[in-house]
Protein backbone atom coordinates (compact mmCIF):
# COMPACT_ATOMS: atom_id res chain seq x y z
CA UNK A 1 0.00 0.00 0.00
CA UNK A 2 1.37 3.62 -1.10
CA UNK A 3 1.34 5.76 1.63
CA UNK A 4 2.02 9.39 -0.17
CA UNK A 5 2.67 12.82 1.68
CA UNK A 6 3.16 15.16 -1.20
CA UNK A 7 4.49 18.88 -0.85
CA UNK A 8 4.50 21.84 -3.50
CA UNK A 9 7.07 21.42 -6.17
CA UNK A 10 8.41 24.29 -8.06
CA UNK A 11 10.67 23.53 -11.24
CA UNK A 12 14.06 24.92 -11.38
CA UNK A 13 15.74 23.32 -13.76
CA UNK A 14 19.48 25.24 -14.30
CA UNK A 15 22.14 24.09 -16.86
CA UNK A 16 25.48 24.89 -15.86
CA UNK A 17 28.89 24.58 -18.71
CA UNK A 18 32.29 23.75 -17.60
CA UNK A 19 35.29 25.21 -19.35
CA UNK A 20 38.35 23.52 -17.18
CA UNK A 21 40.00 20.65 -17.03
CA UNK A 22 40.72 19.00 -13.83
CA UNK A 23 43.80 16.81 -12.83
CA UNK A 24 43.27 13.43 -11.30
CA UNK A 25 44.42 14.48 -7.53
CA UNK A 26 42.23 17.37 -7.57
CA UNK A 27 38.74 14.96 -7.78
CA UNK A 28 39.92 12.02 -5.75
CA UNK A 29 40.07 11.57 -1.62
CA UNK A 30 41.71 9.23 -0.06
CA UNK A 31 40.58 7.16 3.18
CA UNK A 32 42.67 4.42 5.62
CA UNK A 33 41.37 1.16 6.59
CA UNK A 34 43.65 -0.75 9.43
CA UNK A 35 44.18 -4.65 8.94
CA UNK A 36 41.24 -6.94 8.53
CA UNK A 37 38.34 -4.12 9.43
CA UNK A 38 36.18 -4.31 6.71
CA UNK A 39 35.08 -0.43 5.78
CA UNK A 40 31.54 -0.19 5.94
CA UNK A 41 29.58 2.21 4.07
CA UNK A 42 26.11 3.32 5.35
CA UNK A 43 23.88 4.86 2.29
CA UNK A 44 21.10 7.46 2.82
CA UNK A 45 18.76 8.93 -0.05
CA UNK A 46 15.83 11.30 -0.32
CA UNK A 47 15.76 12.85 2.60
CA UNK A 48 13.50 15.40 1.18
CA UNK A 49 13.48 18.07 4.10
CA UNK A 50 11.24 21.24 2.99
CA UNK A 51 8.96 24.07 4.57
CA UNK A 52 6.21 21.48 6.19
CA UNK A 53 8.98 19.35 7.58
CA UNK A 54 8.87 18.88 10.89
CA UNK A 55 12.41 19.60 12.06
CA UNK A 56 12.39 17.58 15.25
CA UNK A 57 10.72 14.47 14.42
CA UNK A 58 12.51 14.21 11.06
CA UNK A 59 15.44 15.04 12.72
CA UNK A 60 15.20 11.89 15.71
CA UNK A 61 13.91 9.86 12.90
CA UNK A 62 17.17 10.09 10.97
CA UNK A 63 19.81 10.00 14.26
CA UNK A 64 17.52 6.69 15.03
CA UNK A 65 18.27 5.21 11.85
CA UNK A 66 22.39 5.59 12.26
CA UNK A 67 21.98 4.57 15.87
CA UNK A 68 20.21 1.36 14.64
CA UNK A 69 22.61 1.17 12.03
CA UNK A 70 25.93 1.40 14.03
CA UNK A 71 24.18 -1.61 15.92
CA UNK A 72 23.50 -3.93 13.02
CA UNK A 73 26.74 -3.05 10.96
CA UNK A 74 29.15 -2.87 14.45
CA UNK A 75 30.95 0.53 12.66
CA UNK A 76 30.60 3.27 10.10
CA UNK A 77 33.06 4.35 7.66
CA UNK A 78 31.19 5.98 5.55
CA UNK A 79 28.12 7.54 4.87
CA UNK A 80 26.95 8.17 1.35
CA UNK A 81 23.97 10.92 0.67
CA UNK A 82 22.65 10.13 -2.30
CA UNK A 83 20.73 13.36 -3.63
CA UNK A 84 17.14 14.56 -2.95
CA UNK A 85 18.28 16.00 0.60
CA UNK A 86 16.21 18.99 0.25
CA UNK A 87 13.27 19.84 -1.48
CA UNK A 88 11.84 23.54 -2.00
CA UNK A 89 13.49 24.78 1.11
CA UNK A 90 15.64 27.48 2.42
CA UNK A 91 18.94 28.00 3.51
CA UNK A 92 18.39 27.30 7.30
CA UNK A 93 16.69 24.24 6.64
CA UNK A 94 19.53 23.15 4.90
CA UNK A 95 22.07 24.01 6.92
CA UNK A 96 20.15 22.60 9.86
CA UNK A 97 19.94 19.37 8.33
CA UNK A 98 23.92 19.55 7.36
CA UNK A 99 24.95 20.76 11.04
CA UNK A 100 22.39 17.09 11.69
CA UNK A 101 24.65 14.84 9.65
CA UNK A 102 27.69 16.18 10.75
CA UNK A 103 26.83 15.96 14.42
CA UNK A 104 27.23 11.94 14.02
CA UNK A 105 30.65 12.38 13.81
CA UNK A 106 31.35 9.96 10.81
CA UNK A 107 33.03 10.74 7.67
CA UNK A 108 30.27 11.81 4.96
CA UNK A 109 30.15 12.10 1.41
CA UNK A 110 26.97 13.94 -0.77
CA UNK A 111 25.34 13.42 -4.58
CA UNK A 112 23.30 15.99 -5.69
CA UNK A 113 19.91 15.06 -6.91
CA UNK A 114 17.09 16.89 -8.80
CA UNK A 115 15.11 18.34 -5.81
CA UNK A 116 18.35 20.13 -4.38
CA UNK A 117 17.98 22.46 -7.08
CA UNK A 118 14.92 23.77 -6.03
CA UNK A 119 15.40 25.72 -3.42
CA UNK A 120 16.26 29.55 -1.98
CA UNK A 121 19.94 29.23 -2.89
CA UNK A 122 22.22 28.79 -5.56
CA UNK A 123 24.30 26.00 -6.51
CA UNK A 124 27.43 27.56 -5.58
CA UNK A 125 26.23 28.11 -1.90
CA UNK A 126 25.20 24.67 -1.80
CA UNK A 127 28.89 23.83 -3.11
CA UNK A 128 30.08 25.48 -0.11
CA UNK A 129 28.25 24.38 2.26
CA UNK A 130 28.02 20.86 1.77
CA UNK A 131 31.74 21.04 1.47
CA UNK A 132 32.35 23.95 4.29
CA UNK A 133 35.01 23.61 6.51
CA UNK A 134 32.92 24.38 9.27
CA UNK A 135 32.06 20.63 8.98
CA UNK A 136 34.95 18.19 10.14
CA UNK A 137 33.23 15.49 8.95
CA UNK A 138 32.85 16.14 5.31
CA UNK A 139 34.72 14.93 2.67
CA UNK A 140 34.07 15.95 -0.42
CA UNK A 141 37.29 17.61 -1.94
CA UNK A 142 37.34 21.13 -2.58
CA UNK A 143 37.63 20.69 -6.46
CA UNK A 144 33.88 20.36 -6.75
CA UNK A 145 33.84 23.78 -6.29
CA UNK A 146 35.70 25.15 -9.41
CA UNK A 147 35.05 25.26 -13.41
CA UNK A 148 35.73 22.20 -14.97
CA UNK A 149 34.97 20.78 -18.27
CA UNK A 150 33.27 17.48 -16.62
CA UNK A 151 29.62 18.23 -16.45
CA UNK A 152 27.88 18.38 -13.01
CA UNK A 153 29.23 19.44 -9.26
CA UNK A 154 29.35 15.71 -7.41
CA UNK A 155 32.01 14.19 -9.93
CA UNK A 156 34.58 12.54 -7.33
CA UNK A 157 36.03 9.34 -5.96
CA UNK A 158 36.92 7.71 -2.41
CA UNK A 159 40.27 5.81 -2.72
CA UNK A 160 39.86 3.39 0.19
CA UNK A 161 43.54 1.95 1.07
CA UNK A 162 44.84 -0.25 3.15
CA UNK A 163 48.69 -0.66 3.87
CA UNK A 164 49.42 2.15 0.82
CA UNK A 165 47.65 -0.17 -1.56
CA UNK A 166 43.87 0.90 -2.83
CA UNK A 167 41.67 -2.45 -2.01
CA UNK A 168 38.20 -0.17 -3.34
CA UNK A 169 36.92 2.25 -5.01
CA UNK A 170 33.95 4.51 -3.92
CA UNK A 171 32.40 7.06 -7.02
CA UNK A 172 30.11 9.83 -6.91
CA UNK A 173 28.56 10.46 -10.02
CA UNK A 174 26.48 13.79 -10.46
CA UNK A 175 23.50 13.05 -12.65
CA UNK A 176 22.22 16.81 -12.60
CA UNK A 177 18.41 17.44 -12.45
CA UNK A 178 16.57 18.26 -15.97
CA UNK A 179 17.12 18.69 -19.45
CA UNK A 180 14.97 20.25 -22.33
CA UNK A 181 13.85 19.50 -25.49
CA UNK A 182 11.61 20.69 -27.75
CA UNK A 183 10.24 22.11 -25.01
CA UNK A 184 9.71 19.55 -22.66
CA UNK A 185 11.86 18.52 -19.33
CA UNK A 186 13.06 14.91 -18.36
CA UNK A 187 15.37 13.80 -16.13
CA UNK A 188 18.94 13.87 -16.96
CA UNK A 189 21.39 11.13 -17.29
CA UNK A 190 25.75 10.63 -16.78
CA UNK A 191 27.43 12.59 -19.51
CA UNK A 192 29.92 11.55 -21.74
CA UNK A 193 32.60 13.57 -20.15
CA UNK A 194 31.61 12.22 -17.01
CA UNK A 195 32.45 8.75 -18.54
CA UNK A 196 35.68 10.02 -19.48
CA UNK A 197 36.60 11.40 -16.37
CA UNK A 198 35.58 7.73 -14.97
CA UNK A 199 37.80 5.97 -17.04
CA UNK A 200 40.59 8.10 -16.23
CA UNK A 201 40.32 7.47 -12.43
CA UNK A 202 40.03 3.83 -12.85
CA UNK A 203 43.12 3.53 -15.21
CA UNK A 204 44.83 5.69 -12.57
CA UNK A 205 43.94 3.18 -10.12
CA UNK A 206 44.96 0.08 -12.24
CA UNK A 207 48.46 1.33 -12.89
CA UNK A 208 49.06 1.73 -9.21
CA UNK A 209 47.35 -1.96 -9.23
CA UNK A 210 49.88 -4.07 -11.05
CA UNK A 211 47.86 -3.75 -14.21
CA UNK A 212 44.66 -4.67 -12.75
CA UNK A 213 41.36 -2.53 -12.12
CA UNK A 214 40.40 -1.85 -8.94
CA UNK A 215 36.89 -3.10 -7.79
CA UNK A 216 34.58 -0.35 -7.15
CA UNK A 217 31.11 0.88 -6.32
CA UNK A 218 29.40 3.69 -7.56
CA UNK A 219 26.28 6.47 -5.66
CA UNK A 220 24.45 8.55 -7.94
CA UNK A 221 20.99 9.86 -7.77
CA UNK A 222 18.77 9.18 -10.80
CA UNK A 223 19.05 5.65 -12.03
CA UNK A 224 20.12 5.17 -16.04
CA UNK A 225 17.69 3.13 -18.19
CA UNK A 226 19.79 0.09 -17.94
CA UNK A 227 17.76 -0.76 -14.92
CA UNK A 228 14.98 -1.83 -17.75
CA UNK A 229 17.39 -4.61 -18.77
CA UNK A 230 18.45 -5.81 -15.17
CA UNK A 231 14.55 -6.40 -14.64
CA UNK A 232 14.31 -7.98 -17.56
CA UNK A 233 17.04 -10.75 -16.20
CA UNK A 234 14.61 -11.41 -13.00
CA UNK A 235 17.67 -11.95 -10.67
CA UNK A 236 16.23 -10.18 -7.82
CA UNK A 237 18.62 -10.12 -4.69
CA UNK A 238 15.81 -8.35 -2.46
CA UNK A 239 13.78 -5.50 -1.70
CA UNK A 240 10.07 -4.50 -3.76
CA UNK A 241 8.98 -2.37 -6.60
CA UNK A 242 6.07 -0.07 -5.84
CA UNK A 243 5.94 2.39 -8.49
CA UNK A 244 7.38 2.21 -12.07
CA UNK A 245 11.43 3.12 -12.49
CA UNK A 246 11.84 7.34 -13.34
CA UNK A 247 15.14 7.02 -15.09
CA UNK A 248 15.60 9.97 -18.07
CA UNK A 249 14.87 8.81 -21.72
CA UNK A 250 18.38 9.38 -22.32
CA UNK A 251 20.62 6.34 -23.01
CA UNK A 252 24.37 6.34 -21.58
CA UNK A 253 27.15 4.20 -21.64
CA UNK A 254 28.66 4.64 -17.64
CA UNK A 255 26.83 1.05 -16.68
CA UNK A 256 28.99 -0.64 -19.53
CA UNK A 257 32.52 1.02 -19.20
CA UNK A 258 31.97 0.55 -15.62
CA UNK A 259 31.92 -3.17 -15.57
CA UNK A 260 34.31 -3.26 -18.16
CA UNK A 261 36.61 -1.36 -15.45
CA UNK A 262 35.96 -3.39 -12.40
CA UNK A 263 32.53 -1.97 -10.79
CA UNK A 264 30.53 -4.39 -8.92
CA UNK A 265 27.59 -2.37 -8.07
CA UNK A 266 25.41 0.73 -8.40
CA UNK A 267 23.26 2.45 -6.42
CA UNK A 268 20.75 5.02 -6.53
CA UNK A 269 17.78 6.39 -5.03
CA UNK A 270 15.15 8.89 -7.26
CA UNK A 271 12.15 6.29 -6.64
CA UNK A 272 11.25 6.86 -3.56
CA UNK A 273 8.83 3.36 -3.57
CA UNK A 274 11.57 1.17 -5.27
CA UNK A 275 14.36 -0.29 -2.87
CA UNK A 276 14.64 -3.37 -5.56
CA UNK A 277 17.99 -4.58 -6.11
CA UNK A 278 19.51 -6.65 -8.84
CA UNK A 279 22.11 -8.84 -10.04
CA UNK A 280 22.97 -9.44 -13.90
CA UNK A 281 26.90 -9.95 -15.79
CA UNK A 282 28.63 -10.18 -12.24
CA UNK A 283 27.09 -6.43 -10.52
CA UNK A 284 24.77 -5.78 -7.98
CA UNK A 285 22.57 -2.78 -9.35
CA UNK A 286 19.70 -1.00 -7.72
CA UNK A 287 17.79 1.15 -4.79
CA UNK A 288 18.89 2.28 -1.49
CA UNK A 289 16.39 2.87 1.06
CA UNK A 290 14.88 6.09 1.35
CA UNK A 291 15.10 7.69 4.68
CA UNK A 292 12.04 9.62 5.22
CA UNK A 293 8.33 9.46 4.33
CA UNK A 294 8.39 13.16 3.26
CA UNK A 295 7.08 13.76 -0.33
CA UNK A 296 5.55 10.21 -0.49
CA UNK A 297 6.54 6.91 0.75
CA UNK A 298 5.71 3.50 0.32
CA UNK A 299 4.12 0.85 3.53
CA UNK A 300 3.82 -3.13 4.04
CA UNK A 301 2.62 -4.70 6.39
CA UNK A 302 1.86 -1.60 8.09
CA UNK A 303 5.33 -0.56 7.84
CA UNK A 304 7.03 2.23 6.22
CA UNK A 305 10.13 1.21 3.94
CA UNK A 306 12.30 4.03 5.20
CA UNK A 307 15.80 3.13 6.56
CA UNK A 308 19.10 2.73 4.76
CA UNK A 309 21.43 0.68 3.01
CA UNK A 310 24.84 -0.93 4.30
CA UNK A 311 27.37 -1.94 2.31
CA UNK A 312 30.21 -3.91 3.60
CA UNK A 313 33.40 -4.03 1.18
CA UNK A 314 35.74 -6.77 1.68
CA UNK A 315 39.57 -6.98 2.69
CA UNK A 316 41.19 -7.82 -0.77
CA UNK A 317 38.39 -8.84 -2.97
CA UNK A 318 35.70 -8.10 -5.41
CA UNK A 319 33.51 -8.97 -2.85
CA UNK A 320 30.79 -6.87 -0.70
CA UNK A 321 27.56 -7.20 1.49
CA UNK A 322 24.26 -5.52 0.98
CA UNK A 323 21.59 -4.96 3.66
CA UNK A 324 18.55 -2.83 3.42
CA UNK A 325 17.85 -1.70 6.82
CA UNK A 326 14.29 -1.29 7.44
CA UNK A 327 13.52 1.12 10.54
CA UNK A 328 9.75 2.44 10.85
CA UNK A 329 9.22 5.64 10.91
CA UNK A 330 5.79 5.38 12.96
CA UNK A 331 7.91 3.36 15.68
CA UNK A 332 11.34 4.79 15.69
CA UNK A 333 11.99 3.01 18.91
CA UNK A 334 12.02 -0.46 17.76
CA UNK A 335 15.20 -1.97 15.81
CA UNK A 336 15.31 -3.37 12.53
CA UNK A 337 11.73 -4.55 10.99
CA UNK A 338 11.11 -7.89 9.49
CA UNK A 339 11.32 -6.52 6.26
CA UNK A 340 14.97 -5.98 6.79
CA UNK A 341 16.85 -8.32 4.14
CA UNK A 342 20.60 -8.75 3.90
CA UNK A 343 22.93 -10.61 0.90
CA UNK A 344 26.20 -11.51 1.57
CA UNK A 345 29.26 -12.00 -0.58
CA UNK A 346 28.46 -10.51 -4.31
Amino acid sequence: MKNKRFALIALMPLLFSCTRVYSSAEHAKEMEVSGDQDFVVLQLTDIHWNYSTNIKEASAYLSNTIKVAKERAGHIDLLEITGDSLLVANKKIATTLYDLIDSWDIPWAFTFGNHDYEGEWSMAWMNNLVSSSKYKNAILPEAINKDDNVDGFSNYVINVKRGGNVDWQIYNIDTHNLVEEAGSYDYDFIHPNQIAWYEQQAELAKTNNSGSYVPSIAFFHIPPTDIYDFEKENDVVGGIKDEKFCPGEHNSDFVKTAKEKGCRGMFFGHDHSNDIVYRKDNMIFGYGVKANTELYSTEKDGISITGCAIYTLHKESNKFDLEHLIVDYDDMEKGPSALTWKEVNL
